[in-house]
């Protein structure tokens, strides 16, 4: 698919793959939806790709804000071709001693997010014959201590990628999953400290 006047919104928008992703886009003519937590961050973004872009602030793990990016991205572009569910979190700390609200908020960002903005957006992109695109993580294949609840929700995502890609193959809907591993950006960063 070419990108070419195609709408694509993007959650964790603000900063490292998302954001590189919508300028990426941009430069390939598509209109981006930014979608996240940093409105402030959003904004430049926004201002920095032009007229191609708006923004909503909106938390993953709320069906209502998720629902209002949605229909605000079909209210300002007319529709949705493309959507990369990319918001994330990562964490560091053992199962053993990191507090158990950390651990379940990976998840419910990582995993839940995704579902909740894929759900959101899927009758847009199956009305337009579109793709979906779903983060996950080489962390979905392998592992290391200290990752528990990241990697467990990056294999639920491919999973996830995965049950979809059959379920919507027959509305001319395609789906993919990316696996970033090591790449230089905040959530990276935080881990190695």
């Amino acid at each position: 698919m070419g990108l070419e006047n195609k709408v694509v919104l993007i959650t964790g928008a603000a900063r490292g793959i998302g954001a590189e992703t919508a300028r990426r886009a941009v430069a390939k003519g598509a209109r981006v939806s930014l979608v996240g937590l940093e409105p402030e961050r959003l904004r430049a973004v926004a201002d920095e790709l032009g007229e191609r872009a708006a923004w909503f602030e909106a938390d993953v793990t709320d069906q209502a804000q998720v629902d209002g990016a949605v229909a605000g991205t079909v209210a300002a572009f007319g529709g949705i071709d493309v959507v990369l569910a990319n918001a994330g979190v990562g964490n560091s700390g053992t199962i053993a001693i990191t507090p158990i609200e950390i651990l379940l908020r990976t998840i419910e960002i990582n995993l839940n997010g995704v579902v909740r903005t894929v759900h959101a957006a899927l009758p847009h992109i199956s009305e337009r014959r579109g793709y979906v695109m779903i983060v996950s993580s080489t962390a979905a294949f392998t592992m290391a201590p200290g990752m528990g609840p990241y990697a467990a929700s990056k294999a639920a995502v491919e999973q996830f990628a995965n049950c979809l890609r059959l379920e919507v193959a027959h509305k001319g809907v395609d789906v993919g999953s990316v696996h970033p591993g090591w790449i230089d950006t905040d959530l990276v960063r935080e881990q190695r400290k």
